[in-house]
């Protein structure tokens, strides 16, 4: 209320300032045509009256300056920020914020995103929570992570060792635009203060997004996941920070970027033996771990640039120089500079048994330490055009065409490099790619892509994507079934083909791995049903066994995979239900639950009449047991166990979620049923969830409406 009051009174004293200013022009321009007719007047009569003084027509003059500035002010801030550009619907020019993600190879929109800002919307704040229903994680906030989802795991192109941490940052392709009408900045903080220092969480997010003008955009994130962990030897810290600026022309439109990811990870092997934590309530401080001394360091770099011209073609007199009618060739070009690095040590005694046994008693390169690295720099072009037969919303409404280049130049550790010298490996790929797209109206949309390596080391390798969308309004939100299919042939990445380090060595022979996905889509959003169907069938599927080596499966793997995501409600009773069910043909090669589940119930009401909404209930966990994945430090990935089968453990975090004006703060107290029916609370083989705390989160939006 005082908020409100004091801008009140802002805008009314400006309004009154203005109108002082405009006013005193007014008298002051009164009184010089006086002034100016009565001197005339008496100068005929009187010889004593003199014309105004200097003094007098500076004051004139300042306040004529004053009162013309402020109108020019005024006019400028009520001027309307409207966007003009062929790459946005006209049904967002005068939204307040657009959010999207492009596409690089034709400086496309690949999807408009929603800004929630809302306690509902940021009440999970771990991002695998956030798109489904949990992932095999480490149990630390900010560390390798794999979604329980196969149809949703995140890979990175060129730099295996950095798929278990993409999902906690971005890449050009997944990273948001923003184009603005008003200044918008978010700050949000989730962690558990109340817990000890040695066991505190602690995650922050910044992002600030500001329009330069209506078609300039620059926006600044900056993102850290991590904390010390309940284990000893586990400190993570992830964090990201980008810099982007998009410029939406009538004809020009631009993409850009810089991310940069660090990775700190103290890596403690996990513990020892699970029934520590499964039969006893022992202080998880004193449970013995594998490695006392390991740690892995990562980077990653990208600068990118994407950039296309709309170029009118006036083939007929019915074609226009507007880019949404008539035939329209877009040229465009895009460039990519990114740097991926990574470093594991260790220390193990020939007295620890522990250690060496977890790594099998390998030691190929040093007995006592390990020091691996491993790094890629990449360079890549692409010159692509598009062309618009007739319009930007015909049933072929874009047919495109691109070639590109990738120069690779990669690191690691040889043993003929103790002779001649550290080299890096140099790789190229030459490809072209295609595209067709269009739509009927607002019922019908339909892309298809396919990309072909030319010569390089990826050469043969293919991959077609097709996407049909339907929608049908027998009401305002409409129905929407969107069909997906994918068949791709790809080359065993670098790191699978050889990898020479202190505890694993391969100079592997793979063929090519194949897939072939089928997806489909069903969204209503009037009563918040989203229904997902998946199948995959995979050739030469590349996976880490047991021991952890690189290997390739010999027969076909099945995937199938089912998920409905329901929110509804019964008086001011919510119940927002995620659940998914998979199968998949080969557990020891893919190990995925049987079902998952996210279940979040909870009693909503307002406790001030739109100024504050409260959520008291209860957030729950579940997965059927399974041969859940170990994770290797020294790989830095996951791979798969026969050891122990865990699950069927629900993890529960009542909590109080309040919606207090634009700022939404949660408490939850994690894990109260802790112990029950069991401790089988392990999320990764040998890796714990976090134990009872309480967290607390708070996201605060400042924008003006």
């Amino acid at each position: 209320m005082g908020k409100q009051i004091k801008k009140n009174a802002t805008k009314i004293m400006s309004i009154a300032a203005f109108m002082v200013a405009v006013l005193s022009f007014n008298i002051l321009s009164a009184q010089e045509n006086s002034i100016s007719i009565a001197s005339d007047t008496l100068k005929k009569t009187s010889p004593a009256i003199i014309a105004p003084t200097k003094a007098q027509i500076k004051i004139r003059e300042k306040a004529e300056r004053d009162s013309l500035k402020l109108i020019k002010d005024s006019i400028r801030a009520a001027k309307p920020r409207i966007l003009e550009s062929y790459i946005i619907p006209d049904s967002l020019k005068y939204k307040r914020i657009i959010l999207w993600n492009y596409d690089s190879h034709f400086n496309r929109i690949t999807g408009m995103l929603k800004q929630d800002t809302t306690f509902d919307g940021n009440f999970h704040f771990l991002p695998f929570m956030k798109k489904d229903v949990g992932a095999t994680y480490l149990g630390v906030s900010g560390s390798a992570a794999q979604s329980l989802n196969y149809f949703l795991r995140e890979k990175s192109d060129f730099f295996t060792a950095f798929d278990p941490y993409i999902p906690y940052s971005y890449t050009k392709e997944t990273h948001p635009f923003y184009n603005v009408k008003t200044p918008h900045t978010e700050l949000a903080y989730r962690g558990t203060i109340l817990a000890e220092r040695a066991k505190e969480e602690s995650n922050i997010r910044f992002m600030t997004t500001q329009n330069i003008s209506p078609e300039l955009n620059i926006t600044i994130l900056y993102e850290r996941y991590g904390g010390k962990g309940i284990l000893n030897k586990e400190s993570t810290d992830d964090r990201t920070f980008s810099l982007t600026s998009n410029y939406l022309g009538k004809r020009y439109v631009v993409h850009a970027g810089y991310i940069f990811q660090s990775v700190k990870r103290e890596e403690n092997g996990g513990v020892t033996d699970d029934t520590m934590v499964l039969d006893t309530t022992i202080n998880p401080r004193a449970i013995d771990y594998n490695l006392k001394t390991a740690y892995n360091r990562l980077k990653r770099n990208s600068l990118f640039f994407t950039h296309s011209y709309a170029i009118p073609i006036r083939l007929s007199k019915k074609d226009t120089l507007n880019n949404s009618r008539g035939t329209v060739a877009y040229i465009g070009h895009s460039f990519e500079y990114a740097t991926y690095y990574r470093k594991y040590t260790d220390a193990i005694d020939l007295s620890d048994e522990v250690g060496r046994n977890y790594y099998n008693n390998r030691f190929f390169i040093n007995s006592l330490e390990s020091n691996d690295s491993t790094r890629l720099n990449l360079i890549e072009n692409r010159f692509f055009i598009r062309l618009q037969p007739w319009a930007i919303d015909g049933i072929i409404s874009k047919l495109d065409g691109g070639i590109g280049h990738q120069f690779m130049s990669y690191y690691t550790f040889r043993p003929d490099q103790y002779i001649g010298g550290v080299q890096n490996s140099i790789y190229n790929n030459v490809y072209a790619y295609f595209g067709a797209s269009g739509q009927f109206r607002k019922y019908l949309l339909w892309e298809g892509t396919g990309k072909m390596n030319l010569t390089g080391y990826n050469a043969g390798d293919f991959s077609i994507n097709a996407k049909v969308r339907l929608s049908v309004y027998p009401v305002k939100e409409g129905i929407h079934l969107t069909g997906k299919l994918k068949i791709a042939s790809t080359t065993p990445d670098l790191f699978n083909s050889y990898y020479y380090s202190n505890h694993f060595f391969w100079d592997n022979n793979f063929g090519k791995s194949t897939e072939t996905r089928v997806e489909a889509f069903l969204d209503i959003p009037k009563v918040k049903l989203q229904a997902f169907f998946g199948y995959s069938l995979l050739n030469n599927y590349i996976y880490y066994n047991n021991l952890g080596d690189a290997t390739q499966s010999g027969s076909l793997l099945n995937v199938m995979s089912a998920s409905v995501k329901l929110d509804f409600r019964l008086w001011k009773l919510h119940f927002n239900n995620r659940v998914l069910l998979q199968l998949s043909s080969e557990q020891d090669v893919m190990p995925l639950p049987l079902l998952s589940a996210n279940l979040r119930y909870f009693f909503q009401f307002n406790l001030v009449k739109n100024v504050m909404t409260v959520q008291l209930g209860a957030d729950v966990i579940y997965h059927t047991k399974y041969f859940a994945p170990s994770y290797n430090p020294a790989l830095g990935q996951f791979h798969t166990q026969n050891e122990r089968k865990m699950g069927a453990t629900p993890y529960i975090d009542p909590f109080v979620n309040i919606q207090w004006k634009k700022a939404s703060i949660f408490v939850k107290y994690m894990n109260i049923a802790q112990g029950w029916p069991n401790g089988d609370y392990f999320s990764a083989n040998h890796y714990t969830m976090p134990v009872k705390a309480i967290q607390f989160g708070i996201n605060w939006p400042f924008y003006i409406k």
